[in-house]
């Protein structure tokens, strides 16, 4: 059974993601790189294609230069602003 307000905030969850990528100035190869994975890992990722574990949400935090604090923390505001409940 789906749940469309999670399917909801898990599309803003991938705006985020591809948000913040492209905010560290990487591709998806430099991404992957630094994150020891292939990039087709990343771009299945991106797309929605496969689920992102909070070990993986870490590393790519890590590798896009911030936290998984301050990533978890715009999330909930972008969840927020689209007057979703929020995260926190």
């Amino acid at each position: 059974m789906r749940y469309p307000l999670h399917h909801e905030k898990y599309k803003l969850f991938l705006d985020e993601l591809n948000l913040l990528r492209g905010q560290a100035g990487l591709n998806q190869t430099e991404l992957a790189d630094r994150m020891g994975i292939g990039q087709d890992v990343v771009s299945r990722c991106e797309a929605g294609l496969r689920r992102v574990d909070v070990f993986e949400l870490a590393l790519w935090t890590h590798a896009c230069g911030t936290t998984l604090e301050a990533f978890v923390k715009k999330l909930d505001e972008r969840i927020q602003r689209h007057q979703l409940p929020g995260l926190l």
